[in-house]
């Protein structure tokens, strides 16, 4: 934090993310109390936010190999200021704000594909583990103040005012990375790159970055996570209202242990990246993730047996931390081996599919939750998932490969890279 380019971008990107949250709470509100069909538009709304960057997130990337990362940045900043003052005017037509809301989202694709690939460049001479440890803790600490900053705006507010504020921080977000200059640089081109066109440089860039071991290993490896969280997201708050009928102060305080938990794994995964190896790290992660949601079922237990008193409700607060430590410790490995691994030419390619890859299997997962909550019981299916990811990271274990490219313990090939 004492490096003033990063904490330039770091300031930058907590005004955007910020924004992002209270407008998100803002607009499933305004949907779910302004419409006659409010369980329709709230799944719209949520699809509309995920839907651009999992369909366009390849699509994205090499344009970000192309062009300066302040670009797209900056631009997509600036577009976003101009989208989200138009919510005013057409908030009370869902059509049209749908509209607004899925144009946003290819701006914000556009966003991410470029921060992302720009992190080499912001974090050069540090630890990049550490600078993704601090982000995720920053995201995950937003994710939980966003909304409740969000109701806050709208009870002793107005929805007006929301949007006006998110318009407010997507400025200011632009003016930080505008005065940045190591995002002015033009990104390196292989020795072909030059004279490829568009299509060929996507296609090129799909076949490289499939062509490194770790980071074809991590794409395999992203399906069945990525899918199981999914259907845990869609499923958390089943469980925490529906089964375990959580009053809505100890709803929020599990929550929180679940947000808290998801910072406490950020901020222990560069210290662990340094020990181990990434692939050894991220399977490790998966198999913590996977227990925590196989532990559902003796916290239930201990939930009935208690008769929901308080020492049940501190054991289902304890099992919130650790899936919540589970799920926040799986997200450095990845993004250290992505930014580690990924030749500079094909970065913003690389980051651009796998995020795709990424959001389009969770956005199924969550599809999937609802379908087997429905069909075999809520809890069963978040023990079942776990049990998934146990006999998933078995067989990573079982069929290690030879080490190769990209198979690196993680701190000297990571501070090379920085």
């Amino acid at each position: 934090m004492r490096d003033r380019t990063y904490l330039r971008y770091w300031l930058a990107v907590v005004a955007s993310f910020l924004g992002d949250a209270i407008t998100k709470i803002t607009l499933i509100y305004v949907v779910a109390t302004e419409t006659e069909d409010p369980v329709l538009y709230v799944s719209l709304v949520v699809i509309a936010q995920l839907l651009p960057f999992g369909v366009l997130g390849a699509f994205v990337g090499p344009l970000a190999d192309r062009l300066p990362a302040r670009l797209l940045m900056v631009g997509s900043d600036v577009v976003r200021v101009v989208l989200v003052l138009a919510m005013i005017a057409v908030r009370d037509s869902p059509p049209l704000l749908l509209v607004l809301i899925l144009f946003s989202g290819v701006a914000k694709a556009f966003f991410e594909t470029a921060r992302i690939t720009a992190i080499p460049l912001i974090v050069r001479g540090h630890s990049i583990p550490t600078a993704v440890a601090l982000f995720q803790s920053t995201n995950h600490t937003l994710n939980l103040v966003g909304p409740a900053l969000g109701g806050f705006l709208i009870a002793f507010g107005s929805v007006t005012t929301v949007f006006v504020i998110d318009a407010a921080t997507f400025v200011v977000s632009a003016l930080l990375l505008a005065s940045m200059a190591v995002l002015r640089e033009v990104p390196v081109r292989g020795a072909d790159s030059g004279r490829e066109g568009y299509w060929k440089a996507l296609r090129t860039g799909i076949s490289g970055v499939l062509a490194v071991p770790s980071l074809r290993f991590l794409a395999i490896v992203m399906v069945p996570v990525m899918l199981v969280l999914g259907l845990f997201t869609t499923n958390l708050n089943s469980q925490l209202l529906n089964v375990f009928e959580l009053p809505a102060f100890e709803y929020g305080v599990t929550q929180a242990g679940f947000g808290a938990g998801c910072v406490i794994g950020a901020l222990t995964g560069p210290p662990l990246v340094r020990r181990y190896s990434d692939r050894g790290l991220l399977i490790g992660s998966i198999v913590l993730f996977g227990v925590s949601l196989l532990l559902l079922a003796p916290t239930g237990t201990v939930w009935d047996a208690t008769e929901r008193g308080g020492l049940g409700l501190t054991v289902v607060l304890l099992w919130c931390v650790l899936a919540g430590l589970g799920s926040g410790l799986f997200q450095v490995p990845v993004a250290n081996t992505l930014l580690g691994d990924l030749p500079e030419e094909l970065r913003g390619r690389g980051v651009g599919l796998l995020n795709a890859l990424m959001v389009n299997f969770t956005v199924l997962g969550v599809v999937a939750g609802g379908l087997l909550a429905g069909l075999v019981g809520i809890a069963a299916s978040i023990v079942g998932s776990g049990a998934v990811l146990l006999f998933v990271a078995l067989l990573f274990l079982v069929r290690r490969p030879r080490a190769g490219a990209g198979e690196r313990a993680g701190s000297p090939g990571t501070e090379a890279v920085a």
